[in-house]
Parts: structure tokens; C-alpha cells; sequence
């Protein structure tokens, strides 16, 4: 058993299992926050019913959001010492804030939100919802800070310490705004406020189609699909435009794997479709856009897009053996030789930096890339018709009637997660095998001392523990929808569902 493959399988699989609450905290946290503005606005009482409800949703995500967060912080202790090591000076103050400022502002607020909202006048459950959000835009935002500077480091320095060569920083306020971050916090944040909207128009769509909480779930409805029509549109441009323009720059091997480019090409075309064959280093049955990958990438119709073993050449020559942030050559030796090893490479041997450059190549899945991505902006692309034509039936007056669209809600609710996932796979491997982008690759990042037993044992217990929580999240998720929102006064339809015996059968 490789303790690294299943040191990456556990945070994957912790990582991947925190994104099913993350997006849906974040987005149930703006849609709250319009909940709550709504009922203030209008001071009509299905917003203000609508707002609670959904507060309690907001309460649930967020109940298991917290745990499984943790868990990824302790992981990198454990698993990943060498590179806590290596990047922990900087790494480790975005977490610090993040636990110091923003987790203590939204768990406050949400917990003044839960048990005020009844007790507390209206202006100050408003107060809260806008504090819980900003609290969670605030947590992914220092999280994303460190993530982003992994993707893409800067303002930095390499130096000589006991403990080894470290990363330390030269300029915070430039490490913070790394070249990557806007960007992706924009385009990640946005993602959260597309499921958010999801949920609630979906749930919404649920009541309509059994006629129950009619002028709430109408409300619902109603500002899902205007925040999902609009916040879909801006995921494409600008959000994701700019993402990918920086990514063609700094990364330019995730770029060749998301496209499946194994060829430097000038006017390179943007493939809408294709067969992966990786064994022969190409995209079978193949249709795409002529030179418009290389108009999005660079905004050149003809610019030069490196494919596979062109672009892993560049990194490790340009990026790696080039970068001018060593403090000397011993350093700059030291981490290289230290890389060289990890991946089985005898640093003295001519042809090692060939041989780096064949693992650079070799360790990014170029099908799983190519098809995630796909999976990505695809749906992407259907979020952003269901979100057009909700609004054109809105504007219409047919949106509440028109049960085939809300069936449509319904049915594809889990849709804005596995885009989530997609998105975030995309991203994290993409840039395999590094943990750092030019420093740390997984095999020089992995804990010396942890066995492949210990890590197994521990995926195990996360599968356990993590299938039983979901289990209970799932038990609140259908009593909130049996429960339903308050009932409104003169709605004859605000009823809760009937009650289910053991056996099956109503009561």
C-alpha cells in the first residue's frame, strides 16, 4: 500500500464530502439575507415565513459544515507534515484569520439568526443574516487566499532553516492578492450562491407541485430562479473567464489537460466533445471551435496554447529550475535534489531533469481532466437555460403553473453540487503532482512517519463516521420539508404533510 495515494484519497475524500455543505452555507447564507431583506422591504408575511424556513435550512448546512472542516486542518499535520513544514509560515495565517474573525462572526450571528428570529425584533434577525453572511464570504475568502497562493505563490522567499528549506513571505498584502485570488473566490463564492438559489427555488417547485405553502413557496420560487438566472450568467463571464486566463498563464499543464491538448498548437480550438485516448496521446471523435481556445486563454485568435509535454517542460525549466525566489544556489539545489528523489530521479544523473519532466507530464489523469471540466461548464451552460427560461416564465406569468418546469427544479437539485465537485476536482488535480505549484509535489509533502496502515485505517473510520452523519443530515433535511414553513394567514394550502406510521400508511 502508497501511503501518499492514500493520504490523497482521505483528503479527497474529506475535501469532496466538506463541498456537499460549504456552497450550500455560503449560498443558503445570501439567500437568507434577501429572504430577510424581502419581508423587510415589503413587510408582507410570506417573505418573513419564507425567511425563517429557510434560515433552518441555513442552520442545518452549516451544523455540518464545521466538523468536516476541522478534520481537513488536522489532515495536514498529519499527513502532510513535510509540507505544513515547508509552507506553514504562510500557509498558516489565512487559517488563523479565518478561525479568529470570520468563523466566530458567522457562528455568532447564525446562532443569534436561529434562536432570535421568534424572540428578537424583525431589524435584528435582518442584522444577523447579513452578519452570517459576510462571515462565511469572509471564511471562503481567507481559505481561498491560501489555496489560491498554492495555485499560483508569490511574494515569497526560499530559505535555508534547521527545519530545512521553508517558504517565507516578503509581502503579505501581495501573497494575498495573488495573481489567482479574485478571481477564483469570485467564481467559487458565485458557485455557493447558485446552489443556494437551487435550493431554495427547487424546494419552492416541491410545495407547488403538492399545493401546499402556496404563497411561500411562490416567494421561493420567485427569487431562486431571478438569483440563479443571474448568478449563473456571471459564473460563465467574468468570473470563469478570468479564472481560466490566469490559469493559462501560471498553469499551463492543467490548461493542456483540461483541453486534452497534447500538442502545442497556435489557434488552438476549443473542443466541445471528445474520446480521451491517453495510451496514444490524443482526443478521438473530436469537435470543437476553431482558434477559440486560444481567443480565451490569450485573447489572440492565433496565440501559441503548449500542450502536455511542452507545458511540463516550461514548468520545470521556467518555473521550477528559473525561479528567481531562491535566496541562493544552495537552496535552489537543495529543494530540486529533494524533489528529484521523492519521484525516484538520482539528482546526478544527465538526464534527470528530462526524466522530471516525464513525471510532470505523467502525473495529471488527462481523461479524468478533460471530462470533468466538461461536466463542469456543461452544466454550467444548463444553469444558465433553466435560470433564462425561469425568468421568461416569470416575466410571463406562467411560472407557477407550469409544472413540467417545476419538475425540472425538482429533479435536478443535486445538479449545482456535482458541478461544485467537478469544478473543484478540476482544480485540485489539475495540478498534480504539486502541492505547492513549483515547491512541494505530494511525494516530497507526505508525512515520513505515518504508515499506508495508519492512513488506511483512518479512511476507513472517516467513511464510518462521515456515511452515518450524512445519514442525520438527510433525517433534518426530510423533517424540515415534512414540517414545512409556518403557515401564512388566509393560505387554506399552509398544512403540514400527514403523518407516516411505521407501517407506511398515513394516519
Amino acid at each position: 500500500m502508497d501511503p501518499v495515494l492514500l493520504s490523497r484519497i482521505q483528503f479527497a475524500l474529506t475535501a469532496g464530502y466538506h463541498w456537499i455543505f460549504v456552497p450550500a452555507s455560503i449560498g443558503m447564507g445570501f439567500m437568507v439575507f434577501l429572504l430577510w431583506t424581502m419581508a423587510a422591504i415589503t413587510n408582507e408575511e410570506q417573505w418573513h415565513k419564507a425567511a425563517k424556513f429557510f434560515s433552518k435550512w441555513l442552520g442545518v448546512f452549516f451544523v455540518l459544515g464545521v466538523p468536516t472542516g476541522i478534520v481537513m486542518e488536522f489532515e495536514f499535520g498529519a499527513n502532510w507534515a513535510n509540507y505544513s513544514t515547508f509552507v506553514g509560515s504562510i500557509f498558516g495565517p489565512p487559517l488563523m484569520l479565518e478561525g479568529l474573525f470570520a468563523f466566530a462572526l458567522e457562528s455568532t450571528f447564525i446562532g443569534v439568526l436561529l434562536f432570535g428570529m421568534d424572540r428578537l425584533p424583525r431589524v435584528i434577525s435582518w442584522f444577523a443574516s447579513f452578519f452570517v453572511f459576510i462571515g462565511s464570504s469572509l471564511s471562503g475568502l481567507w481559505i481561498l487566499i491560501a489555496n489560491s497562493w498554492q495555485q499560483v505563490p508569490s511574494a515569497y522567499i526560499i530559505k535555508d532553516t534547521p527545519l530545512g528549506p521553508r517558504a517565507e513571505l516578503t509581502d503579505f498584502m501581495k501573497a494575498v492578492f495573488n495573481p489567482l485570488m479574485v478571481s477564483q473566490y469570485t467564481h467559487t463564492i458565485n458557485s455557493a450562491i447558485i446552489t443556494g438559489a437551487y435550493i431554495v427555488a427547487a424546494v419552492g417547485a416541491y410545495y407547488l407541485l403538492k399545493k401546499r405553502h402556496v404563497q411561500v413557496a411562490r416567494s421561493a420560487v420567485a427569487i431562486g430562479i431571478v438569483v440563479l438566472a443571474i448568478s449563473s450568467i456571471i459564473q460563465l463571464y467574468p468570473t470563469g473567464h478570468e479564472e481560466g486566463a490566469v490559469i493559462a498563464k501560471y498553469q499551463p499543464t492543467k490548461l493542456a489537460a483540461d483541453e486534452g491538448l497534447y500538442k502545442t498548437e497556435e489557434g488552438a480550438p476549443m473542443l466541445v466533445f471528445g474520446i480521451v485516448d491517453e495510451k496514444n496521446r490524443e482526443v478521438k471523435a473530436a469537435i470543437g471551435i476553431p482558434k477559440l481556445l486560444s481567443w480565451l486563454a490569450f485573447g489572440d485568435w492565433n496565440a501559441k496554447v503548449l500542450g502536455l509535454h511542452d507545458a511540463a517542460e516550461y514548468v520545470w525549466y521556467q518555473q521550477v529550475l528559473n525561479n528567481p525566489n531562491y535566496a541562493d544556489e544552495k537552496v535552489k539545489k537543495e529543494v530540486v535534489e529533494q524533489i528529484m528523489r521523492a519521484h525516484g530521479i538520482n539528482p546526478n544523473d544527465p538526464k534527470a531533469n528530462e526524466k522530471m519532466v516525464e513525471v510532470l507530464e505523467e502525473s495529471i489523469p488527462v481523461a479524468f481532466m478533460f471530462y470533468a471540466y466538461r461536466v463542469m461548464v456543461g452544466l454550467g451552460t444548463l444553469f444558465i437555460l433553466i435560470g433564462g427560461l425561469g425568468v421568461l416564465l416569470l416575466l410571463l406569468g406562467k411560472l407557477y403553473d407550469s409544472r413540467w418546469f417545476l419538475k425540472v427544479l425538482v429533479y435536478t437539485l443535486p445538479l449545482p453540487w456535482f458541478a461544485g465537485e467537478a469544478g473543484w476536482f478540476t482544480h485540485e488535480v489539475g495540478r498534480m503532482p504539486w502541492m505547492v505549484w513549483g515547491m512541494v509535489t505530494v511525494n516530497t509533502g507526505v508525512s515520513s512517519n505515518v504508515s499506508a496502515t495508519s492512513v488506511l485505517i483512518t479512511l476507513i473510520g472517516f467513511v464510518v463516521v462521515y456515511t452515518i452523519l450524512f445519514y442525520i443530515w438527510l433525517h433534518f433535511v426530510k423533517k424540515l420539508v415534512r414540517e414545512g414553513p409556518e403557515p401564512v394567514e388566509g393560505d387554506p394550502t399552509a398544512k403540514p404533510a400527514p403523518a407516516v406510521s411505521a407501517a407506511g400508511g398515513g394516519q
